[in-house]
């Protein structure tokens, strides 16, 4: 192994990997308590002005592509006598590879339906059909610590297993 690999794979490599896992982990934390911190934000009457479902395709190497769903809700509210517009049902919410799944979600949400709306006091434009959140939160924290672990794991052993 060349001296130019050793160093990127031994002293680079396991840092990328710890960066990539603090970001998770601060992704992860800051949904984290958006979603419980909107269990106790306040409500506002709304309705319903689109509901359907968006897919997203992405291709990988050779033929494989995938698509995912999400439901796709648009709606206003009213927060002090002025109008707002959101889109976000909950915290944590995620895309699927069924079309089926997201769209029993869109189907919870018609167009013209009243809905309640729960907003950020500080920030009105911030905003959930659902307070309180669902597992992506938590996959986000997850999975940082998974990266953050191996990334020190590999800060620790590769320089032993990979002499010069």
């Amino acid at each position: 192994m060349s001296p130019a690999k050793r160093f990127f794979g031994v002293r680079v490599f396991p840092w990328i990997i710890i960066a990539v896992g603090a970001l998770s982990i601060w992704i992860g934390i800051d949904q984290t308590l958006k979603a419980y911190r909107s269990l106790e934000w306040p409500e506002a009457p709304g309705e319903i002005l689109t509901s359907g479902v968006r897919s997203e395709s992405s291709s990988s190497s050779g033929s494989r592509s995938s698509t995912t769903y999400h439901a796709a809700v648009g709606y206003r509210y009213e927060v002090d006598g002025r109008w707002l517009e959101g889109d976000r049902i909950s915290y944590g919410e995620y895309g699927t590879g069924e079309y089926d799944r997201a769209a029993s979600i869109a189907a919870q949400y018609p167009v013209g339906a009243r809905v309640t709306v729960y907003f950020r006091p500080e920030d009105a434009s911030e905003c959930v059909l659902e307070p309180g959140g669902h597992g992506v939160p938590w996959f986000f924290l997850g999975l940082g610590l998974v990266f953050t672990l191996t990334g020190v794991l590999m800060a620790k052993f590769f320089p032993r297993m990979f002499p010069e």
